[in-house]
């Protein structure tokens, strides 16, 4: 019986080991301490969601500008890109202005990073009444070494000020054409639709911010400039032949 019982004590332990390699041994993973293991597991974990982030907001640069000009066609917010000048809303009456009411322009610029041009506006902010035009500016500046076609798409915060923001005239979505180096000024000619005063949703609303994205168009170079380019006067000097040496006098006779 006590033999029996020796024997008993005698037999190996069950093995604890996981899984071997295929050689036989203990794969690297499992030779590290449980929490060390787990530690690197969330490190790839997490290496693998910031690139996968990084990737996406790559994307979503370049993606930004056609996203926005379908919202814009799609909401309305910002008109339409198929709304023309023509029918931007004409100057209100004198009647119509509410002077006591003020409200404040702030305006902001915001250039794609693809289009290398400068752009911001002349002004930071103009206070109007209700009903009174006001005009301002924006200016843009091609800084590369070519001409380049932009277009312009903007929006409003809040968005609903959208309603009665109306633009007599304005650069927005049309395609402005810049030579390598030039600078112009962008106008924007607008009033406040007095009727905002009768919309309880504006009763504490006295800041308005206009924004505006300028862009790369996809439209090539117009013909007329092309020969308008042909037709400028070269900033090259032109060839001019060097002139032959003098020929040295004979010397005088002796007298």
């Amino acid at each position: 019986m006590a033999f029996g019982h020796a024997r008993l004590h005698q037999l190996p332990h069950p093995c604890r080991c996981s899984s071997r390699s295929f050689l036989g041994g203990p794969t690297d993973e499992q030779l590290l301490p449980r929490g060390r293991r787990r530690q690197l597991e969330q490190s790839l974990q997490t290496t693998w969601w910031y690139g996968a982030a990084g990737m996406t907001i790559f994307a979503l640069v370049f993606a930004c500008v056609p996203l926005y000009k379908i919202y814009c066609q799609a909401t309305g917010q910002g008109q339409a890109s198929s709304v023309g000048h023509k029918e931007y809303s004409p100057p209100p009456s004198k009647d119509s202005v509410d002077a006591k009411r003020l409200v404040t322009v702030d305006f902001a610029a915001t250039v794609h990073t693809s289009l290398p041009w400068q752009f911001v506006p002349q002004q930071r902010r103009v206070v109007v009444g209700l009903g009174e035009t006001a005009l301002a500016f924006y200016r843009a500046k091609n800084t590369s070494d070519r001409p380049i076609i932009g277009v312009s798409v903007y929006h409003m915060i809040p968005a609903e000020a959208g309603l009665y923001f109306n633009k007599i005239q304005c650069f927005c979505f049309d395609e402005q054409l810049i030579n390598p180096g030039e600078e112009v000024d962008l106008p924007i000619f607008f009033f406040i639709d007095p009727m905002m005063g009768r919309d309880n949703r504006f009763d504490h609303v006295d800041h308005i911010t206009l924004s505006y994205l300028f862009f790369e168009s996809d439209s090539e170079l117009p013909d007329e400039y092309e020969e308008f380019k042909k037709s400028l006067p070269s900033s090259q000097k032109p060839n001019v032949l060097e002139a032959p040496a003098p020929i040295p006098l004979p010397a005088p006779l002796p007298a």
